[in-house]
């Protein structure tokens, strides 16, 4: 069946701006972004964790849950400071089981492949985390604490990432640059409320069910999760510009 209109792949496609005009660009929008971040991480990382604290404190025994503050970057970051529970044999024995389950079964998933892979990656980090508590229970160095310190500063990295790395990817596109940094700061606003979220189911995960789900938590739901609504937005605004751009030969050059 022949078709009236052929494409061409989209790999053939380049945009030309000027390099001078992006660096410009970029210093004006991506400087004063980081900078606010590290003015106002220690404020941002207060209110997240007083937040925690008030939504957690129902579940927790009375005073369990702590604010701490140290020193990182450039001023002090606050972190809770709360209880953890331990799993028992049988609990490790159930994750071990379902996991080696999973792992045995997925690679045969002939739908959904991706789902199917993800899944496959979970069962994986769930089972050396149940090995690990069958194994070496009385060893574990990771208490709720050291995991809050490394979740609020992952946060904090992620959040100076953004304008970067969106920078990069929204300024050479040809549109204005106000829908561009306004998607930068929104995304800016989205790590900051979903991290805050995150947060505090992860701590109520620690404490109510174990910390054998430690890493599976962060591997699993932490950056990584951060950068699929990251990409999710970039190809999102990308694809609204396509379509609207297309057929105009001023602004989609060919690159041969």
């Amino acid at each position: 069946m022949s078709k009236t209109i052929i494409y061409y792949h989209r790999a053939y496609r380049k945009i030309t701006s000027s390099g001078r005009v992006f660096t410009l660009e970029f210093l004006a929008i991506t400087l004063p972004l980081v900078l606010l971040i590290l003015l106002l991480y220690p404020l941002i990382t207060e209110r997240i964790c007083l937040l925690a604290k008030d939504i957690l404190s129902s579940y927790y025994p009375s005073g369990a849950i702590k604010l701490i503050k140290q020193a990182y970057l450039l001023g002090d970051i606050t972190i809770i400071d709360s209880p953890e529970t331990f799993p028992s044999f049988l609990t490790s024995f159930i994750n071990l089981i379902v996991s080696l389950g999973l792992i045995i079964i997925l690679p045969r998933v002939r739908k959904n492949k991706n789902i199917a892979i993800y899944l496959l990656y979970l069962a994986v980090i769930n089972l050396v985390s149940s090995l690990f508590f069958i194994l070496f229970s009385t060893h574990f160095p990771y208490p709720a604490v050291r995991f809050s310190d490394l979740y609020i500063k992952t946060e904090i990295s992620m959040w100076l990432f953004i304008p970067v790395i969106l920078g990069m990817a929204f300024l050479p596109l040809p549109s204005s640059i106000f829908p561009k940094l306004g998607l930068i700061i929104f995304t800016l606003i989205y790590s900051v409320i979903f991290g805050a979220l995150r947060y505090i189911i992860f701590l109520f995960i620690i404490y109510k069910f174990s910390v054998i789900y430690m890493a599976l938590l962060y591997f699993a739901f932490g950056p990584f999760i951060d950068f699929v609504y990251i990409v999710g937005i970039y190809c999102f605004y990308n694809t609204k510009l396509a379509h609207n751009l297309k057929g105009k030969e001023s602004v989609w050059k060919w690159s041969y």
